[in-house]
This record gives C-alpha cells, sequence and structure tokens, in this order.
C-alpha cells in the first residue's frame, strides 16, 4: 500500500512539474511522442545529485506493452550543470541510481529489483562521447519481471553553458533490431546548449 501511494504522488508530481516546463523540447520529435519533462534532483532518485532538468520522450504506441516492437523502448535526455566531460563509470553509477530509485530500491526494500549497468566508451570528437551498454533491471510497469535494456548515449559537453546534455536511448531489443533504426534517428534539437 505504500509503495503504491509513493508511485501516485511520484506520478502526480512529474505531472504537474511537466505541464510547467512543456517548453524545455530538448530532443527532435513531433507531438505524437509522449513527454515528460522533470528536474534534478530526481523526486524518486535523490542521489543523483545533478541541477538541471530532464524531457522523456515514450513512442505513440507500445512502450508499456510486451509484444509492441516499442515495449520499453524509448528516448531521454538530461540537461545538467556539470561541468567537465562524463566518463562511462559515472553513467554507469547514474543509471544504477537512477532504476533503482525508479523501483523503489532501498538498503531493506525490493532488493531484488537492484539495477546494475555495463557501460563502455565507444568514440569520442571534440564535444561529444559515445557510449553503449545494458541495464540489467525491473519493469514494474508492465511484466512485474527482471529484464534488460540495450542502451546507447551521446554525451554532449556544452563548454561555454558549462553544462553536459546526455542523450540516452533505451530498448530491450538488441542493436541489429529494426526499432533502433527509429531510435538512431532521434537528435537533441540545435540549440541545446542554449536550454
Amino acid at each position: 500500500m505504500k509503495n503504491l501511494l509513493f508511485r501516485i504522488i511520484l506520478f502526480c508530481s512529474v505531472f504537474v512539474f511537466g505541464q510547467n516546463t512543456e517548453k524545455e523540447n530538448l530532443i527532435k520529435l513531433d507531438s505524437t511522442w509522449g513527454k515528460e519533462v522533470f528536474p534534478f534532483p530526481i523526486g524518486f532518485a535523490q542521489n543523483i545529485e545533478y541541477m538541471g532538468v530532464a524531457e522523456v520522450r515514450f513512442p505513440p504506441k507500445g512502450w508499456r506493452t510486451p509484444e509492441h516492437t516499442f515495449f520499453w523502448s524509448y528516448t531521454y535526455v538530461w540537461s545538467i550543470y556539470f561541468d567537465k566531460k562524463i566518463t562511462a563509470k559515472q553513467l554507469k553509477s547514474d543509471l544504477e541510481k537512477y532504476f533503482d530509485g525508479l523501483n523503489n530500491v532501498t538498503e531493506n526494500h525490493n532488493l531484488d529489483q537492484k539495477a546494475s549497468a555495463i557501460i563502455t566508451k565507444i568514440k569520442k570528437n571534440k564535444h561529444t562521447t559515445f557510449f553503449e551498454g545494458k541495464v540489467f533491471t525491473f519493469d514494474h510497469f508492465a511484466t512485474n519481471k527482471r529484464f534488460v535494456l540495450n542502451v546507447k548515449i551521446e554525451s554532449n559537453f556544452c563548454k561555454e553553458a558549462q553544462k553536459t546534455v546526455i542523450l540516452f536511448k533505451f530498448s530491450p531489443k538488441k542493436f541489429n533490431h529494426e526499432v533502433w533504426k527509429t531510435l538512431d534517428e532521434i537528435e537533441l534539437n540545435d540549440d541545446f546548449c542554449e536550454k
């Protein structure tokens, strides 16, 4: 009962805050994709100690339907005041904290839902570093089972603004699956460093 109350309060707070920050629009996607925007520190993951904003975008259909191509396939951006390039080790830690928070994992609660991640740097250019990996976590939205999310990450360091903008793309489908054709085409808006 306590867990249900926590989720209801969390949903309402995200929904209310999201209504006030729709203008963020950091990702180039049309309005058919669902959208939630919320501030850091994230309400359900307070131990991720950044300041900034997060924007989550869900596909038009299928995100919570296990049989659908787009099940648990979505994109997410963090625009945070972090004044250096982020590392694979930091991303691993942040993703574990995020998914543990999402699943309400504490020292003595939901330990079977504890997340772990493997993140590897793939390549980098002047201001952008690319990573790939896996997040081993729990789906409490649809199946109530453990599963693995594949993730591609693009971390952009905005030197003038002294912040980092991180674009995550998640799916339980392997990287050669057709869903990644859609996810790979998703980009940040051109002015993401100014937002």
